[in-house]
């Protein structure tokens, strides 16, 4: 688990600005065509992301397959797209046109993913449940919400058990083969499962014993005050879409 502090920049901003930024961030780049403001708002993450107590280091770790992925997104659409003028001409054609179609099609896969992992690291998740609460969404529908955000960390937890007995017994299960595929499945995603379908069990006969959903309503935590967390946040999203409406007006690649 990543060690942060509570108060630390976008964890003390309220769920609601945490949910306009990354509504905003997603908005900005799937909006706007241009590579360089898509560049802009993955930069932006990675700043929000380490002003709010999140190694960068650990976060991109988080995101090596978003990122390996993104990397097979950007040299498909390069390959794919022929017109404009070749850059690399030989056993495979680059295109000034096809690099940056794949640029912005990798970034904007980055940008989306990685900002809704900032999401659920700074957010917590009974706070933005009474935030929709407040709102008039019924609770039930909260706690599903929190118990999805909740089983983030818990598989993420599970699985590094699971890999750690795995170490210990002597047992590297690998992908590179059909073979290791099954072996990988065998030791590491069952085990994983099946403590899920356990957690999931005990929630199950927590909340029977507790008579959840017995009544219609249920009270709602007091309105969070607006922090400069907030402010810079929402900043940051108003200079986002300041920068992506002058590039759409200036015609910037």
């Amino acid at each position: 688990m990543i060690e942060r502090s509570a108060e630390a920049g976008l964890h003390a901003a309220t769920p609601a600005t945490n949910l306009v930024l990354l509504a905003g961030l997603v908005g900005v780049v799937l909006a706007s065509p241009s590579v360089f403001v898509r560049l802009g708002t993955l930069g932006a993450v990675l700043l929000l992301a380490g002003w709010s107590g999140v190694p960068v280091g650990t976060f991109l770790r988080g995101l090596r397959f978003v990122l390996v992925f993104a990397a097979v997104l950007f040299v498909a659409q390069a390959l794919s797209i022929r017109e404009g003028t070749p850059l690399i001409d030989g056993f495979s054609r680059f295109t000034d046109v096809g690099l940056l179609a794949g640029a912005g099609m990798a970034l904007r896969f980055l940008v989306v993913l990685s900002s809704s992992l900032l999401f659920v690291h700074v957010v917590d998740p009974d706070r933005l449940a009474g935030a929709l609460i407040r709102c008039g969404i019924p609770y039930r529908y909260g706690y599903l919400l929190i118990l999805s955000l909740r089983f983030v960390p818990f598989f993420r937890r599970e699985l590094r058990v699971v890999r750690e007995a795995q170490r210990v017994r002597g047992l590297r299960p690998s992908v590179r083969s059909l073979r290791g595929i099954r072996r990988a499945i065998r030791y590491t995603f069952v085990p994983v499962l099946v403590s899920g379908l356990m957690r999931v069990d005990s929630i199950a006969l927590s909340m029977k014993g507790r008579c959840f959903g017995l009544y219609r309503c249920r009270t709602a935590p007091r309105p969070e005050r607006l922090r400069s967390a907030d402010g810079i946040a929402l900043g940051s999203v108003a200079l986002l879409a300041a920068l992506a409406v002058l590039a759409a007006r200036g015609g910037w690649t």
